[in-house]
């Protein structure tokens, strides 16, 4: 699991800024202001500018000039914890605590040094109060990751979580939560796949875990030995001849597999719709082998009951397009092809088949409107930066045969 918060030190002292370097002679009663004065002013100069040694110097001697100054100890204490002095950081606010207990903010940051150092118990009071009731947003997100931390490095695995699904329905587009949250329930996964390795080595379900995680990776021939074990030790689970037979297809496509994998991809699709007659995703992929290989009211056939069931399946309404219009009945194509549209306006494959539904029925105008919308998409598809690789889909996806020219 995630062991690590990192810091950023701006954030730090703006989450956490407890007052102008002036107001600490307002509260220290000492005989000589002046010079108090100079060095929380050197103090904050240093720290303004990033020079943590030289702020710490500054707050070092002017604790030892006025020691019953509550912010001073909390300023060092914030001082060292932007030094990564977290062992250092902790006798000072604590101090800073004890002088004033209501001291904004010193409980969060005393936890977050508790955190680094690994001492996550006493950690847990302040920072789950911080993550919960503080109205500061970026005081909220740093104690929730250290939240997240505390509970990962007490193995209470299950509160880690539920503290990063708070954390990414706060914050959903912030980098370093999607990356922590995401190592996190990666982790997790991890945890309880080998949970289940333990308690049912030979159970149905460590086979399908291990089965899905083979062929998210490309090893469909290790897949394919992980669902044929569930379908010997359950051959009427649903759901698991229908993963039989997509790695079956992919093993096919990729060229991994032997010759009649196509057939039997078939065979598993069909005794899918045998267990369950509702299952769109293997009525849509038997319809599509079958459009392939040319046949097409077989596959006609199929794409209609999947949309039965599933009457916005956007592959299966193109596939049912593509397949009436080589079937010589594109006025009839153009009902499903529009529909898939509408679902996905992104669909460039589905505004080329309208443009071929227009073709075949001498209506030129509409052609050419098509196919102005199909460049369009596909443009537009390209031009969109790829900052993750597409998600591996359920499904075979509908796509040109062959790109037509610019």
């Amino acid at each position: 699991m995630p062991n690590e918060v990192p810091r950023t030190a701006s954030i730090v002292i703006a989450t956490v800024c407890l007052w102008a370097g002036a107001a600490v002679i307002a509260v220290a009663q000492e005989p000589d202001p002046a010079i108090l004065q100079q060095q929380a002013q050197e103090g904050e100069r240093a720290l303004a500018e990033g020079r943590y040694a030289d702020a710490e110097k500054a707050y070092e001697r002017l604790r030892r000039m006025s020691p019953g100054t509550a912010e001073v100890h909390a300023r060092l204490g914030l001082i060292y914890f932007q030094q990564g002095k977290f062992t250092d950081a902790v006798p000072p606010l604590r101090e800073a605590l004890t002088l004033k207990p209501g001291l904004a903010k010193i409980d969060s940051l005393l936890a977050m040094s508790l955190s680094e150092l690994g001492r996550y118990e006493e950690a847990l009071p302040a920072l789950t109060t911080a993550f919960q009731q503080s109205a500061d947003p970026v005081l909220q997100r740093m104690a929730g990751l250290h939240l997240q931390r505390a509970y990962t490095g007490l193995a209470r695995d299950r509160e880690a979580v539920e503290v990063a699904l708070a954390l990414s329905r706060l914050h959903p587009d912030d980098p370093e939560v999607l990356y922590y949250t995401g190592k996190l329930f990666a982790n997790f996964a991890y945890l309880q796949t080998m949970r289940l390795a333990d308690v049912a080595p030979d159970s149905v379900w460590m086979h399908q875990a291990a089965g899905e995680a083979n062929e998210s990776q490309g090893l469909y021939d290790a897949a394919i030995g992980e669902y044929r074990q569930v379908v010997a030790l359950a051959p009427r689970r649903p759901g698991i001849h229908f993963r039989l037979g997509r790695a079956l297809l992919s093993g096919s496509q990729a060229g991994s597999t032997g010759n009649d994998a196509l057939s039997e991809a078939l065979q598993a699709f069909h005794a899918e719709l045998a267990i369950d007659p509702s299952n769109a995703n293997a009525a849509y992929e038997i319809a599509e082998i079958h459009r392939k290989a040319g046949e097409l009211d077989k596959a006609r056939e199929f794409f209609e009951r999947a949309l039965t069931h599933y009457p916005e399946f956007e592959d299966a309404l193109v596939g049912l397009g593509r397949t009436l219009i080589a079937l010589g009945q594109p006025a009839l194509a153009l009902v499903p092809l529009q529909a898939a549209t509408k679902r996905e306006p992104a669909s460039h494959v589905a505004y080329y088949q309208i443009a071929q539904a227009y073709l075949a029925l001498g209506r030129t105008a509409e052609q050419e409107r098509a196919l102005a919308e199909y460049t369009r998409v596909r443009n537009a598809a390209a031009q969109r930066p790829s900052v993750a690789p597409e998600a591996k889909r359920d499904v075979t996806r509908q796509e040109l045969d062959l790109e037509p020219p610019e």
